[in-house]
């Protein structure tokens, strides 16, 4: 069975303010539907929890090569893209096994030599000195002044980029991450191609004077012989920068909401940091920060829950309503920081799992103790319906969070 395009708006204030309505009524009406998505134009999407899982951990029956399924590179629109966009998204998340194995290994070669858990001082550091910046202050915004400052500075640190360089990359992904559209990637063009020619230098300065942190390791790592090109290594900075830090922005942000809404949670965490963990957990999956997973194509003619998918058909798994699916999570509408078990897809899964994972964790867990430690009274400043979101379908993405610090 076919069925009919679904027609909703992904990019409106009123999902993004509260999705879970949306989940429910087309996970209900199929656990597999087909709509519109910029871009890719037709598209699946995986809403339930069981198809989504399958989607991501299948990599024989959904592939991200469509060279395997009789596509040209980028097909449809997206071969309307300059090569400068075309480089940046040939990272591993476009590859299937055994390029991905082979890049997945170099990279993780790379982040052996920097523990997380070593990081956790430098974050608590990073984040008490942006804390102190708006002391005083009675309203803030949060985003700008703590949620987006504190992932940046941690990546351009494992990276061993310079910290005057951190405002720059604020910028740079503000931009890039302003529309999914055609038209917001070729506005984004100019700032891809400022992104490339400073990553080329700064590999460049590696290979002459080696110094600490992740970009020399990328360019000095190797396996059984093997290095990453030119363009690979592009590949991987680019998504080692954006994907490690413009995703744990709206974590941070999205979780403070959460709990700024869920004031009973809250007092139960401020009570008992031993939560913390879990606490995290249920915020990745109650946020779904990253909405939908990368498209893969689909390999072969089958039938996927009812539905009638064919060779080379583009699907998605919506993470968001997975993450939501009352057939895995009891309550999915609740905030339930001691929730477990808790197998939410917030960092996807199979072999595509996030390598940032551990990462992301252990900045959200030292940011947000850092921050209710300090301004356990933080309020929010405006009414939930007065709160913006940035349209950006693939992300929960708040615009700006206004707090009262006291």
């Amino acid at each position: 069975m076919a069925g009919a395009v679904q027609k909703f708006d992904l990019a409106s204030q009123a999902f993004a303010r509260d999705p879970l309505p949306t989940y429910a009524r087309l996970r209900e009406d199929s656990p597999v539907f087909q709509t519109r998505l910029p871009l890719l134009g037709k598209t699946w999407l995986a809403a339930s929890y069981q198809a989504a899982s399958e989607v991501l951990k299948d990599d024989a029956t959904f592939v991200m090569e469509p060279k395997k399924v009789g596509r040209t590179l980028f097909g449809g629109m997206l071969r309307l893209l300059p090569r400068t966009v075309r480089v940046f998204s040939d990272n591993m998340l476009r590859h299937d096994n055994p390029d991905h194995r082979r890049l997945r290994r170099l990279v993780e070669q790379a982040f052996s030599r920097h523990s997380v858990e070593s990081l956790r001082g430098r974050i608590g550091a990073l984040c008490d000195g942006l804390l102190d910046s708006v002391a005083g202050s009675e309203t803030v915004d949060l985003l700008e002044a703590w949620a987006r400052p504190l992932p940046v500075a941690v990546i351009c640190e494992l990276l061993g980029l310079p910290e005057q360089d951190r405002p720059m990359f604020t910028g740079w992904a503000k931009t890039l991450f302003r529309s999914p559209t055609l038209f917001g990637m070729l506005l984004a063009v100019p700032t891809l191609f400022r992104l490339q020619k400073y990553f080329r230098r700064q590999f460049e300065q590696c290979r002459r004077e080696p110094r600490p942190g992740l970009m020399t390791a990328l360019v000095q790592a190797e396996q059984d012989g093997d290095q990453l090109s030119e363009d690979e290594l592009l590949g991987m900075a680019f998504l080692l920068l954006v994907a490690g830090f413009e995703t744990t922005v709206h974590l941070l942000s999205g979780g403070t909401l959460a709990l700024l809404k869920a004031p009973h949670q809250k007092e139960r965490l401020l009570n008992d940091w031993s939560l913390l963990p879990s606490a995290v957990e249920e915020l990745l999956r109650f946020v779904s920060p990253v909405q939908m997973s990368e498209p893969r194509y689909v390999m072969r003619d089958l039938e996927f829950h009812g539905r009638s998918l064919r060779r080379g058909d583009y699907i998605v798994a919506w993470l968001g309503a997975a993450n939501t699916d009352p057939a895995r999570f009891p309550d999915p509408d609740k905030l339930d920081l001691s929730r477990s078990p808790n197998p939410h897809v917030s960092f996807g899964s199979g072999m595509h799992f996030c390598l940032g994972a551990q990462l992301a964790r252990a900045e959200t867990q030292v940011g947000i103790e850092r921050l209710f430690t300090r301004y356990p009274k933080l309020a929010l400043a405006a009414a939930d319906c007065e709160l913006k979101y940035s349209g950006n379908m693939l992300l929960r993405a708040l615009v700006a969070l206004p707090v009262r610090l006291q």
